[in-house]
């Protein structure tokens, strides 16, 4: 789903919350620390809407195209945090000119439980679909079909994932989802998706949204880097243009890294090493 690849946007999802200078700053990296990003006045208004009434041969009146139906007095804002909707509806994300926004919609009947194939209705990026509450059809194809995640509970502060095996990829203005974790070393996701650096560890990302940059090439975000690499201070990375470079994972047990480069084991947000894993910097 387009927000997805924003994120992974992604926030995605894919460790893009933190910038290259905060990634300069901390010593150890992380998804984060590696790069993982009314109107006017109307005195007028009057005015306009006389000029905006019909005589009744329609001459005024402007066709918007057609619009979703969602019954009523529908709520535009909320939290996908505490689901504050009114009952029946379910807090969801929208995307509308590029930019992602939460939205109240109706809980279909039947609605369909996370890792559950789904559909969305209306625009594919409308937000309205027939997941539960609490999940968001993802990974959308072109007829409007995708699989539903289900969204981090708790707070931004102490995301939770009910999924075993799973983290919570926090996004600040996208949807905060749960997804699988995985090993960057083994590449052991599901066919059509790779394992890439998400809020502190590694998760399981759709491989179409990544890029393909590979070592010294310059990036912003971990998706920015093929699968294998991921977005580091640009210092840490020999003859880097900017302030971040894609850069290789290794092995801290069997470290192999380009010549000029040593394997420093990878810490999350907590500061504790994950197991086996590091990341190539300068030595």
């Amino acid at each position: 789903m387009t927000w997805k690849r924003r994120a992974s946007a992604l926030a995605l999802l894919l460790g893009a919350c933190s910038s290259a200078d905060e990634a300069a700053a901390d010593p150890y990296p992380s998804a984060d620390s590696g790069l993982s990003s009314l109107g006017e006045a109307d005195e007028d208004e009057d005015e306009d809407a006389d000029a905006g009434e019909g005589d009744g041969d329609g001459d005024g009146e402007q066709d918007t195209g057609p619009t979703l139906d969602l019954g009523g007095d529908t709520k535009l804002v909320c939290d996908p945090w505490l689901q504050d909707c009114p009952a029946g509806e379910k807090c969801s994300w929208e995307q509308v000119a590029g930019v992602s926004q939460t939205r109240c919609v109706p809980i279909e009947p039947d609605a369909k439980l996370p890792g559950e194939p789904c559909m969305v209705f209306g625009d594919r990026d409308s937000g309205y679909d027939d997941c539960v509450l609490g999940a968001l059809c993802q990974h959308v194809d072109a007829r409007n079909q995708g699989t539903c995640a289900a969204l981090c509970g708790g707070s931004p502060a102490r995301p939770i994932c009910e999924g075993e095996g799973e983290l919570c990829h926090v996004c600040p203005d996208c949807p905060s989802l749960c997804v699988p974790i995985c090993n960057p070393l083994a590449q052991d996701c599901a066919d059509g998706f790779a394992c890439v650096s998400a809020s502190g560890s590694f998760a399981c990302q759709p491989d179409d949204q990544l890029g393909s940059g590979a070592l010294g090439d310059p990036c912003e975000y971990a998706f920015q880097c093929q699968p294998g690499f991921t977005c580091i201070d640009g210092s840490k990375v020999p003859d880097c243009p900017a302030a971040g470079c894609c850069s290789p994972l290794c092995s801290v047990d069997q470290p192999m890294c380009p010549a000029g480069m040593s394997c420093t084991p990878w810490f999350d947000l907590d500061n504790r090493p994950l197991p086996e894993l590091g990341i190539c910097q300068s030595v």
